[in-house]
């Protein structure tokens, strides 16, 4: 029988599918430290939620022939050794596009309507009504940094509310002006001047680390947005406190940090009009179960010809260098 370590708990049905088919389950929660290294030598499938896989920890494991991650981000993962090591890494391509697409859409929503605003006002002051400020979605445009698997959702969903859409990726080459009808940005700075938001959804690398700092934040037109439900680091956080406080940015959204848990000393704590959720966007009970589920097919299909190569974890990287 295959050994598959689980390293979290994650919804029941991805882990029925596994022992339906025949896999041994080893759940690393339920073990001590040393009761875990007694099942090293029989591991050949590791099922990650958000646990960090170093090198040095893979390599206890001499079988091992894939890491099924739970999720599409793999910066906990050393995704180079094993690659090293013909380690297939699998990601559940399909699996929480939808949840976070909806999640940076509830942003953008907060941000347009300012809800909390209101209910204050009610429970509080009605008189106050008239202090509310509130736009029209379908009345801005939105930048989209990475069109993607989410990226491509948010886009349908900026669309369906009339927003101008723009897109931004480095996987369109210079002759293509457009896609899926909306134009295409090869410049980020010239796309940043025009755009009432901004939403990332990129994967976090050296090269992505940063890439809207605040020289870039400065050249988005004063009362803008941005919104982060990718990977803490891709937006400078410190620069958005700055600039929230300034006036101008005129707020921002934000389900990822450069330290996760949120420290204390966060920037993004002291931010003016920002609102924050515990990198959460992928915590809906559809995508939860369809990740699981996922994930435990990719053990499978690695066990049974192979892992589908949309499923298998291609880092694909926006360089600021092409801007």
């Amino acid at each position: 029988m295959t050994t598959i370590l689980v390293t979290e708990p994650v919804h029941d049905d991805g882990l029925n599918l596994l022992e339906k088919n025949g896999f041994t389950l080893v759940r690393k929660w339920e073990l001590a430290a040393e009761e875990l290294t007694e099942h090293f030598q029989d591991i050949e499938g590791i099922f990650v939620r958000t646990g960090t896989l170093t090198a040095d920890f893979m390599a206890q494991m001499p079988k091992l022939k894939i890491v099924a991650k739970h999720g599409v981000g793999c910066d906990t993962i050393d995704v180079a050794y094993a690659r090293a090591h013909n380690i297939t890494v699998a990601i559940t391509s399909d699996g929480n596009a939808p949840s976070v697409a909806e999640h940076t859409l509830m942003f953008m929503l907060n941000c347009a309507k300012t809800p909390v605003h209101m209910d204050n006002i009610v429970r509080t002051d009605y008189s106050q009504r008239t202090s509310i400020k509130a736009f029209d979605l379908g009345a801005r445009t939105v930048l989209i940094l990475g069109y993607g698997r989410i990226g491509t959702k948010v886009a349908a969903l900026c669309k369906a509310f009339g927003m101008r859409v723009l897109i931004a990726d480095e996987k369109f080459g210079d002759a293509i002006k457009e896609q899926d009808g909306f134009p295409i940005i090869h410049d980020l700075n010239e796309g940043l001047a025009q755009v009432d938001f901004l939403t990332v959804h990129v994967p976090l690398t050296d090269k992505t680390h940063h890439i809207i700092d605040k020289k870039r934040l400065m050249k988005m037109p004063k009362g803008s947005y941005v919104i982060n439900c990718a990977r803490g680091g891709i937006i400078d956080e410190e620069a958005v406190r700055d600039l929230t406080k300034s006036g101008h940015l005129a707020g921002a959204g934000f389900d990822v940090y450069s330290v996760e848990p949120i420290v204390k000393t966060n920037p993004l704590l002291e931010a003016e009009h920002c609102w924050l959720s515990p990198h959460t966007a992928a915590f809906t009970a559809e995508s939860l179960k369809r990740m699981s589920v996922q994930s435990a097919q990719n053990i499978i299909d690695q066990f049974n010809g192979g892992v589908p190569a949309r499923n298998i974890y291609a880092l694909e990287v926006y360089s600021p260098d092409h801007a």
